[in-house]
């Protein structure tokens, strides 16, 4: 009997675009793009943040209904994305006595996440998820899962994701406003790393940078595991308003000018003359590479802050990954290579998926098709099974299921 296909849905709520990608999973090794929306996020959100629940709930609607359209499925649940710079990461550790001579059990590592986190998580954090790093065995480390054996006691590192309760909690109602019950929120170089890195990569050790349109984040990978998380509050449209600013152009003549004329690699020395709006337009490509470069100095230069912070500059053999809106910038990767002083390339998602793979294989849909893959992967497929049929709820979904 021919197996019956399910769904994963991914939402990835940026602070200008709303993407949503429908996958239908036939048997274990068949992952098809069915549909993918996208609509632009008017008003509502500010630097990954909601700041006005209607915007960004009108614009996950109108992706939804897109996907719905094209697909023919139903989306009531999802994983979506989160972003900010109120997203944070930190190890903790902690230790308990196991009695239980049948072996070490799930609700052991429960406990024991618990203890770990116990007075390290404020009251205004929400935990979104947690990755055990390395277990402890009466003295024995190195155990990566401990499920089934016996010791006396029992410790752990862990990598700790949380987020702000209020801009947790912002997101979640947008989506419910929206009629989409949220099932898993995922920082959004976390959910792109996904589509974007192979399991050799983060076991060698990776990072991936979302460059974003008003953020950009970066995840960092070693041992197969997620180590570090952050998010910077400015991305490709500082690089717009910089150019609005400096030329004295208003914006949309800025942002032409960017996706037309700007390269990363700052080599070029003509002027150019262009019509915008009926406007003539001069300028020079040194003026434009001098203010694109500052911008794109300040970006890295905190992306690196990061990586220093974390242990990780200059120690990633597997190199960084680029996503992203800004990822489209032409030389991106080369100047990138040269900031952070590492491999880098640009991340296109769509390897081993089949469908409509042609239309979302560009940096900007790394994030929703990882997200959707997150969601294949967890088992959590959408009106299958009674998980599903829980009521949405901010404060029971967050916690890593093992």
């Amino acid at each position: 009997m021919e197996e019956q296909s399910k769904y994963a849905f991914g939402i990835d709520v940026g602070t200008e675009n709303v993407r949503a990608v429908a996958l239908e999973i036939q048997g274990e090794d068949t992952i098809k793009v069915i549909a993918y929306g996208e609509a632009k996020n008017e008003k509502g959100m500010r630097k990954g943040i909601v700041t006005d629940l209607s915007g960004p709930a009108e614009a996950t609607d109108k992706a939804l209904k897109v996907v719905e359209g094209m697909s023919g499925v139903n989306v009531d649940a999802a994983y979506v994305s989160i972003n900010g710079s109120h997203i944070s990461s930190e190890q903790v550790t902690g230790m308990i006595a196991v009695s239980s001579v049948a072996g070490i059990t799930s609700e052991d590592l429960d406990r024991l996440e618990d203890t770990a986190m116990s007075g390290r998580i404020t009251n205004n954090r929400q935990v979104l998820d947690v990755i055990p790093l390395n277990y402890t065995l009466d003295g024995q480390s190195g155990i990566r899962q401990p499920i089934g054996m016996t010791a006396n006691k029992i410790e752990i590192v862990a990598n700790v994701i949380s987020g702000l309760t209020p801009s947790v909690d912002a997101l979640g109602r947008a989506m419910a406003a929206a009629n989409l019950r949220v099932l898993r929120f995922m920082p959004t170089a976390v959910a792109a790393a996904r589509a974007v890195l192979t399991e050799k990569q983060m076991e060698n050790g990776a990072c991936v940078i979302d460059l974003g349109s008003s953020t950009t984040s970066v995840a960092v990978y070693d041992e197969g595991d997620l180590q570090y998380v952050a998010t910077i509050p400015a991305g490709s449209n500082n690089i717009t308003k910089d150019l609005a600013i400096s030329l004295e152009l208003n914006t949309e003549a800025a942002e032409e000018i960017k996706l037309r004329f700007v390269t990363a690699d700052f080599s070029d020395n003509k002027e150019i003359t262009m019509r915008h709006a009926g406007e003539t337009i001069t300028f020079s490509k040194n003026e434009v590479n001098e203010i694109v470069k500052d911008r794109l100095d300040d970006i890295f230069a905190h992306v690196y802050e990061h990586l220093e912070r974390a242990g990780y500059a200059q120690k990633l053999p597997e190199g960084a990954v680029i996503v992203g809106a800004g990822a489209k910038m032409r030389g991106i990767a080369g100047f990138a290579k040269e900031s952070l002083k590492m491999a880098t390339r640009v991340g296109v998602p769509g390897a081993g998926l089949s469908g409509m793979v042609e239309d979302i294989e560009k940096p900007e849909y790394a994030t929703v098709i990882g997200l959707a893959l997150s969601m294949a992967d967890d088992g959590r497929f959408s009106g299958v099974g009674d998980d599903e049929k829980k009521p949405f709820s901010l404060f029971g979904i967050f916690k890593k299921k093992k």
